[in-house]
């Protein structure tokens, strides 16, 4: 096809630009005009998603950078769409395909007004909605595809539809004949591997709706199989998810000179106005004051509107300094629990990033930084009345998820949960925490965790409802 005039805009995107102007005019053929006005998705001089619009049709545009493999990811878009159609699967409308157009790749799909990530509690929490996703995915299976990066957000809900996006990671083993078993239920796992822990159990039981539909059996040897894949995908998936709080990906700005290493979650670091790595001092001096400590100084401050807690980790002395410069940081050590407790789905105080000062390999002053919220100690709340079912729920489902993960705080002392005016409870101080793979020692761990948390209660009522709960 004849080449159109390169726009300014794309341009900018196949150098590596981040941002841009909106909104734009993309031109991808003579009778193919559309303005963008939206930027879904982007990984800079790879891969651009638009939302755009063309005579009032609401549309999304893939873009392939040609340079960095764009002919090979344009292919692969393309074959899942057709492999994703032909299994029976709801896809969205494939509109047009353009091929080397000006250094890119181009494909238009029709945009799916109305629907709503699965992603949304509110939608996998329906379970009908469950019982679509698993007949979704053995219709998938059962033609010999599968979705490679099956996640929440690939799917979408529209008019009681279950739509599959995100079709260039539609991989195909045989196609037309069904999916092998090893394969079926490893991708089964990594989907099932999505929903927090404490929600996987339940949804295992409306597992028997895809083994239905495949003609399998459904028995107590199916079920133990089923849990081991389970488990090894879970854990990849938190691997995966732990290791991006220190690399930079969509999710963290990560980065390491020889005076300082510093991770901050994207979204936060982009939107603020001041440098945070050099200005966190100056910042913290015109804050208020929650604690200070001497191991430890935690000041509450506010940044472009943006409520903050910095906790700063103290070098005590020169033995201190010794000590702990060669160890990673309390603070990046916060800074992984926090990621490790949001990603179980253990509330916790949204972490933000953290801060080492470094003279190459040695370590000194550290900086963990979290969103603040607005909460009350659980000691001094129940000092003046008695938790109510919904935070003893809470209290248990915490324990719970320390427990299945494998989990001890170190230091879990009433002071260190947090309960806010609508009564959720949080726990915070996490520089202490740690994940074990043995067993025996985690359950040496937990049980001081236990105890300390008991031994916190001098009301006898209250006392003995924790004790009954947790043990």
């Amino acid at each position: 096809m004849a080449s159109t005039a390169i726009n300014q805009q794309i341009e900018a995107f196949l150098q590596g630009e981040k941002s841009f102007d909106l909104p734009f005019d993309l031109t991808l053929s003579k009778n193919s005009g559309y303005q963008c006005s939206e930027v879904l998705r982007l990984l800079p001089s790879k891969r651009l998603v638009l939302r755009a619009m063309q005579n009032d049709q609401n549309v999304v545009i893939k873009l392939f950078s040609a340079a960095k493999k764009g002919e090979r990811e344009f292919n692969k878009e393309i074959r899942g769409h057709a492999l994703a159609l032909a299994a029976g699967a709801d896809v969205p409308s494939l509109i047009s395909s353009h091929a080397n157009v000006d250094g890119y790749y181009a494909v238009v799909y029709e945009f799916l007004d109305n629907a709503q990530s699965f992603a949304d509690k509110a939608i996998w929490g329906n379970k009908d909605n469950i019982l679509a996703l698993f007949s979704l995915t053995a219709k998938l299976h059962e033609y010999g595809t599968y979705q490679d990066d099956i996640h929440f957000d690939n799917l979408m809900l529209r008019d009681g539809k279950l739509f599959l996006i995100d079709l260039g990671s539609v991989e195909c083993e045989r196609e037309g004949e069904p999916l092998s078993n090893a394969k079926s239920l490893k991708n089964l796992a990594r989907l099932v591997a999505q929903f927090p822990p404490l929600e996987q159990a339940q949804i295992i039981q409306s597992l028997s709706h895809y083994y239905l539909l495949r003609n399998w059996q459904c028995n107590d040897e199916a079920h133990e199989l089923f849990v081991k894949q389970l488990k090894q995908a879970w854990q990849r998936r938190k691997k995966e998810y732990l290791n991006k709080c220190f690399r930079t990906c969509t999710m963290t700005k990560y980065g390491r000179t020889f005076s300082a290493e510093y991770a901050f979650r994207r979204d936060f670091i982009n939107e603020i106005s001041v440098d945070l790595i050099n200005d966190v001092e100056a910042l913290m001096s015109q804050g208020d004051v929650l604690k200070a400590g001497n191991s430890a100084t935690v000041v509450r401050v506010k940044i472009d509107g943006i409520d903050l807690v910095v906790k700063r980790y103290n070098i005590k002395n020169v033995w201190h300094l010794l000590r702990r410069t060669l160890r990673q940081s309390r603070a990046a050590v916060s800074w992984r629990n926090a990621n490790l407790l949001e990603f179980i789905d253990l509330p916790t105080l949204k972490p933000l990033g953290f801060i080492e000062r470094r003279q190459g390999w040695f370590r000194s002053v550290a900086y963990f930084i979290s969103e603040y919220h607005q909460a009350e100690e659980l000691l001094d709340v129940y000092h003046s009345r008695q938790p109510t079912e919904s935070e003893l729920e809470q209290i248990n489902n915490i324990f719970l998820l320390m427990q299945n993960s494998q989990i001890s705080h170190g230091d879990l002392k009433a002071q260190n949960l947090l309960i806010d005016a609508a009564g959720k409870v949080i726990l915070i101080d996490l520089d202490a925490m740690q994940e074990h793979t043995s067993y025996r020692r985690f359950q040496r761990a937990f049980n001081k965790d236990k105890k300390r948390f008991i031994r916190n209660w001098q009301d006898m009522n209250i006392k003995e409802t924790f004790t009954s709960l947790i043990f």
